[in-house]
């Protein structure tokens, strides 16, 4: 997964990733990031995931003699955990703050 702000690669398994709490930050930039499911991602994923639970994942259990009833839930957890993205949580108005200030800079203005 990489950072919205400066694509910075931060690993699934990471300290910043598996921290408690909502408030999460880049250990690159330092900026607020959030993580949730792409849905056009899910959308597409689920049922190639279901296919390969019907066909593979539950027959393979079954035969390792396992009741399956379960697995449906590990199925839809992988299609959900496939489709997680990290998006920025700065708010807009912090943003355009920024990108004002910039621009005046690269102009020269003085404020």
């Amino acid at each position: 997964m990489k950072c919205p702000h400066c694509q910075g690669t931060i690993g699934f398994f990471s300290k910043t990733m598996n921290s408690f709490g909502k408030k999460k930050r880049c250990p690159h930039c330092n900026k607020k990031i959030k993580v949730k499911p792409n849905w056009k991602i899910l959308f597409l994923i689920l049922p190639l995931v279901f296919v390969f639970h019907l066909f593979v994942f539950k027959p393979a259990v079954i035969l390792a003699g396992f009741s399956g009833s379960g697995i449906t839930g590990v199925s839809g957890a992988i299609a959900v955990l496939l489709s997680l993205r990290i998006y920025s949580d700065e708010n807009e108005e912090s943003l355009h703050n920024k990108k004002s200030l910039s621009t005046a800079e690269k102009r020269g203005d003085k404020l």
